[in-house]
């Protein structure tokens, strides 16, 4: 599964409901399926000039069993 986040030099972003931002650890962000990979481009748009390097990053989910 690929999944789409906002990533800056300092961290990746959560965005709230009001449309605010905040650096947060990847356990914390804000992540998007492809379908809204538009409006993750106005966020970037929108928060650029708040955070360095900031860009889109593609993470890619792989789940396994696990035993202990």
């Amino acid at each position: 599964m690929k999944l789409y986040a906002l990533k800056s030099a300092e961290g990746y972003l959560k965005v709230a409901e009001n449309e605010t931002a905040t650096l947060v650890g990847l356990n914390k962000a804000s992540v998007y399926p492809e379908a809204a990979l538009e409006k993750l481009k106005g966020f970037k748009e929108t928060f650029k000039s708040q955070f360095s390097n900031l860009r889109i990053v593609e993470l890619t989910l792989v789940e396994t069993d696990y035993f202990a």
